[in-house]
């Protein structure tokens, strides 16, 4: 045979005098560059080449324990390797997909696993392997020896069905155009057949129908992004458990991550293990990307030298920076953390606290309907109830519960209950929405009392719904279509909301956004917000079911008129 050492840039042989822990299945490595092509560019079909920081992140997923067994009628799998997990988090236009694409071929026909200790005169030969390539390489005694999996099981897996094209896309022509394609033959846009019955197929948060399949390998790309809000982090633990009866392993990719958001990138990040394995170049701290060197710096930092263009790789440092100052003008939080691997959060704040404060008003409205929205849990976070008026828009706090004041750390419901009960009292509430977690059995409780037609349920978490919510709250603030009372809770909160990023876009491509706490653990809340956003909503539907037409100050749109007394007269104090 002839020996067919992996590429400078991906580590040399020098680096095998390492700890006799650290022994890598150089093999693996060396079968990307002879197998994966360029998918796409001016160079595409050409041989791919590993960048550095590739070679150095795959070395060390596919390293070898020093203590491993190998017996052939029951090899040693995942338990093989030191890392049962590995994960990286990079800036935009790195290479994260190429690399991700060549890792699923390598796991899906190449030698990804373990077969022994290589004794003297052996090596991987394609042709006796069933590839007709051609293509060898010869193993040093006591190197760890590579073999394939008899029939791989692959999930490639992202948010949405974009964000796996970004990978899947370039995985097709990686087959296609290369060696490859010799034994991978079917390659369609919703799978691709591997050899011995194996497969490859995509997974998103709306389509999960593949968990609890066998797998012995998954790819997670932006990991960043996997919350229990969109149930991601639920299904990457699925697929964890799944690996873990098949002896497969995982990786993921993922920008840097909003710390306020909780993912399963953070707490991987967070909470390190041993055996998970995590490559994540972040910049010297205190660097501001609005700040043009300190910009280049972060730049020359979170950009390894050979990835750029004047060193021959496909990064321009120019175009990075155009991007990014575009980015910067409207969400400087986004571009730290796409282009800088800075762990900033957010997007800024949600609401213009200059036009808030310009909306204190003292109301002057007879109009007796009103709305309720409210949010928040019993021992953690506030509970907030914020009423609004139909006609006028003049928002105020029924009340706010803080825990942390009360006795036993604990909202009581009561409390909570009688508040409403009063608002119903002195007002002809129309509406009354909150947010059901935590509050399930009083909203049971307040159906029952006030309606149906009058009693809702309004969950805060869904994306599309809270990033319109929030469009719109911010467009009245910002036009002056709604006025508050001026209480400093309410303000502070106003104050508090930042910008979380969705994936939810409008018609014209541009993100929504829902309202988050600065930080995950921030002692800065913001539930008051939350409950003003969700009594506009309430508002805004109440006016579209016709509560503000003439004679809709007694027939209330449908409400069931029996929880009022319609024959007292209206309120002219409703609102004071």
């Amino acid at each position: 045979m002839v020996a067919q050492r992996p590429r400078s840039k991906t580590g040399s042989r020098s680096s095998r005098a390492a700890p006799p822990e650290n022994r890598p299945l150089w093999v693996a490595l060396a079968w990307i560059e002879a197998h994966c092509v360029v998918p796409d560019g001016f160079k595409r079909g050409a041989p791919f080449s590993l960048y550095g920081w590739q070679g150095d992140f795959l070395r060390e997923h596919y390293t070898i324990r020093h203590d491993a067994e190998w017996e052939p009628t029951r090899p040693v799998l995942g338990p093989a390797f030191v890392r049962r997990r590995s994960g990286m988090v990079g800036v935009q236009k790195l290479g994260k997909d190429p690399m991700e694409a060549a890792q699923i071929a390598l796991e899906g026909d190449g030698p990804a696993l373990f077969a022994g200790w290589a004794g003297p005169d052996e090596g991987w030969g394609c042709r006796e392997m069933g590839c007709g390539c051609g293509w060898s390489y010869a193993y040093e005694p006591g190197e760890p020896k590579g073999m394939r999996w008899p029939t791989a099981l692959i999930q490639v897996t992202a948010v949405s069905e974009d964000a796996t094209a970004n990978t899947y896309q370039a995985l097709r022509p990686m087959i296609e155009l290369g060696p490859l394609s010799d034994r991978i033959r079917k390659t369609s846009e919703d799978f691709i057949r591997l050899p011995g019955g194996g497969r490859i197929d995509v997974v998103t948060a709306s389509a999960t129908s593949r968990l609890g399949q066998r797998v012995t390998f998954v790819s997670q790309g932006e990991a960043g992004l996997y919350t229990k809000a969109n149930r991601m982090i639920a299904v990457a633990d699925t697929q964890y458990r799944g690996l873990a009866g098949m002896g497969g392993r995982a990786v993921w990719h993922t920008n840097a991550w909003d710390p306020s958001e909780g993912s399963l990138a953070q707490r991987e990040y967070e909470h390190p293990s041993p055996d998970v394995y995590i490559q994540f170049e972040r910049p010297p701290s205190g660097l501001s990307m609005r700040v043009k060197d300190e910009r280049w710096r972060i730049y020359r930092a979170v950009y390894p030298a050979d990835v750029l263009r004047e060193n021959d790789g496909h990064v321009d440092l120019d175009s990075i920076d155009a991007e990014a100052v575009g980015i910067l003008a409207h969400d400087p939080a986004q571009a730290a953390r796409f282009f800088g691997n800075q762990l900033v959060t957010g997007s800024g704040r949600a609401f213009d606290h200059d036009a808030w404060a310009a909306r204190k008003a003292t109301p002057d409205c007879a109009h007796p309907a009103v709305v309720i929205g409210g949010d928040g849990s019993k021992s953690d976070d506030t509970t907030a109830l914020i009423a609004a008026c139909c006609a006028c828009g003049h928002f105020w706090p029924l009340g706010v519960w803080d825990p942390r004041t009360l006795p036993g750390g604990r909202v009581i419901p009561a409390e909570v209950t009688d508040a409403i009960t009063q608002a119903f009292a002195r007002h002809r509430v129309v509406r009354l929405w909150f947010d059901p977690p935590y509050w399930g059995d009083e909203l049971a409780e307040w159906e029952a009392k006030w309606g149906d037609k009058v009693v809702k349920g309004w969950a805060t978490g869904r994306n599309a719904e809270m990033g319109w919510a929030c469009r719109r709250f911010a467009t009245a603030i910002a036009d002056g279509t709604l006025t508050h009372d001026g209480d400093p809770t309410l303000t502070a909160h106003i104050g508090n909301a930042h910008k979380r990023t969705l994936l939810v876009r409008d018609d014209t491509g541009e993100a929504l956004w829902a309202i988050q706490k600065e930080t995950r653990d921030s002692g800065l809340k913001i539930d008051a917000a939350t409950a003003a956003v969700v009594a506009n909503e309430a508002r805004l539907d109440a006016i579209a079911a016709g509560v503000l037409n003439e004679g809709g100050s007694r027939d209330y749109s449908g409400v069931d008129l029996s929880i009022y007394d319609l024959s007292a007269p209206l309120p002219s104090e409703a609102l004071t």
